[in-house]
C-alpha cells in the first residue's frame, strides 16, 4: 500500500513539474506533429514590439516542446512588407505571425497564408464552444480559413490631461467638436492602419462623414508615432487624444503624470481585435513547428499566457480576463452586441476602414 502511494506521489510531482498535459485528449496526429516540430528544432514568429509575451512564450515553447523560438518584432505593416519581400525572393524566414486588424487584408488573395482549419489539431482548440462567439476568422468575406482572431477587447481610446479637462466635459462624441478643444486634440494617423483608423472608421459608421469633417476642422495634431502623442498629452500640449492605447500611456501613468482615460462615451465604443490575429506563412521553413505554435497559442495555456503578458483579453471562455488593461468583450457584452460592435474583420476593413482612410486623406492635409 505504501509502495503504491509513493508511486502515485512521484507521478503527481513529475506531472506538476511539467505542467498540465497539453493535448492529452488530442487525436493521434498531435504527438507525431510535436515530434516533427522537435526535429525542425526552431520556429520564427513575427509579432508586434513588446518583450513580455516574447520572453514568456520563448520559455514556454522551450519547456513544453523543446523548441527554440526567434521573434521578429515590428509593427504589422512593416512585418507584412518584410514577409512579402522574402516571399518574392524565395527566402521566407517567418513561420507564423501575430498582427492587428486589417494589416493582412490586402494580401488575402496573394497565396501568402496557409489554410488553418486543417492545422487545428487539439480538440480544445477545434471546439467552437470554447470561444466567445464561436470561431472567428478575420478573413470573413473571402472564406474564413487564413487569419484566426482570438482577442476581443474594449480598449479605452480617449485619454485626457486631468489638469486641463474635467471628465464631465466629455461624455459624448459630439463633445469633441466643442471649440474649446480646437488645436488640443491628438489623434494617431487615421490614414494608415492602427488605433487612429479604428476609431475614425467607427466614428464614420456611428456619426457619418459630416461629423468627421467637423472633427478634422478642430486642427487635430496628427502623428503616426503614438508615443509622441502620449508625451504631448502628458506635458499639457494637448488636452485629449484619440486612438492611442494604454501601452503608450503606461509609462506616463506609472510616473503619475496627469493622464487618465475617459469613461466610455454615451454612444458606446468599438470592440478591437488587438494584435490577436494569428496566421501561418505558406512555405514556412518550419511548418510543423508553426502548427505546434498555432495550437499551443490557442490552447487554454497559451491564451492565459498571452492575455497576462500582452494584456489583451482572449475570446476563450475558460480563461479569466478580469483585471486586464482592456475589458474583455466576453465579460461586458452579449454575443449579439459583440458582433455588432466588433471592428476588425475583413468586412469591417473593406466597408469602414478603407473608406475611412480615404476620407482621412482628403480631410487631413
Amino acid at each position: 500500500m505504501i509502495r503504491k502511494i509513493s508511486i502515485v506521489l512521484i507521478a503527481f510531482f513529475f506531472l506538476s513539474e511539467r505542467g498540465p498535459s497539453l493535448g492529452a485528449d488530442a487525436n493521434p496526429d498531435w504527438e507525431s506533429l510535436v515530434d516533427a516540430a522537435k526535429k525542425e528544432g526552431k520556429i520564427v514568429i513575427g509579432a508586434p514590439p513588446g518583450s513580455d509575451f516574447r520572453n514568456e512564450a520563448r520559455a514556454a515553447l522551450k519547456k513544453r516542446f523543446d523548441l527554440d523560438s526567434e521573434f521578429v518584432q515590428a509593427p504589422g505593416p512593416s512585418l507584412m512588407s518584410k514577409i512579402v519581400a522574402e516571399k518574392k525572393a524565395g527566402a521566407v524566414s517567418v513561420d507564423a505571425f501575430l498582427i492587428g486588424p486589417c494589416t493582412g487584408n490586402s494580401l488575402l488573395k496573394s497565396n501568402l497564408f496557409e489554410p488553418l482549419t486543417t492545422a487545428m489539431i487539439l480538440p480544445e482548440v477545434k471546439e467552437p464552444g470554447n470561444w466567445f462567439g464561436g470561431h472567428l476568422w478575420a478573413d470573413n468575406q473571402t472564406g474564413g480559413n487564413l487569419l484566426y482572431s482570438f482577442v476581443a477587447q474594449m480598449t479605452p481610446s480617449v485619454y485626457y490631461n486631468t489638469q486641463l479637462i474635467k471628465p464631465q466635459e466629455l461624455r459624448a462624441y459630439n463633445d469633441l467638436l466643442d471649440p474649446r478643444w480646437k488645436g488640443k486634440i491628438g489623434i494617431r494617423d487615421p490614414r494608415v492602419p492602427g488605433g487612429g483608423l479604428a476609431m475614425w472608421a467607427f466614428l464614420m459608421d456611428l456619426k457619418g462623414e459630416e461629423y468627421l469633417e467637423k472633427l478634422a476642422s478642430q486642427e487635430l495634431f496628427v502623428s503616426r508615432n503614438a508615443r509622441q502623442i502620449a508625451d504631448a498629452l502628458a506635458k499639457g500640449r494637448l488636452g485629449l487624444t484619440i486612438g492611442v492605447g494604454f501601452r503608450d500611456f503606461a509609462p506616463f501613468i506609472e510616473a503619475k503624470l496627469p493622464v487618465k482615460h475617459l469613461p466610455t462615451f454615451q454612444e458606446g465604443t468599438y470592440v478591437s481585435g488587438g494584435n490577436g490575429i494569428l496566421g501561418i506563412i505558406k512555405g514556412a521553413p518550419h511548418p510543423n513547428a508553426a502548427k505546434v505554435f498555432f495550437n499551443w497559442l490557442l490552447s487554454r495555456e497559451g491564451q492565459e499566457l498571452h492575455a497576462k503578458t500582452a494584456q489583451q483579453p482572449t475570446r476563450r471562455l475558460d480563461v479569466d480576463t478580469k483585471g486586464l488593461d482592456a475589458v474583455a468583450a466576453k465579460d461586458a457584452l452579449t454575443v449579439e452586441e459583440f458582433r455588432r460592435f466588433q471592428n476588425f474583420t475583413e468586412d469591417k476593413c473593406n466597408n469602414s476602414w478603407i473608406p475611412g482612410a480615404k476620407l482621412a486623406e482628403s480631410l487631413l492635409k
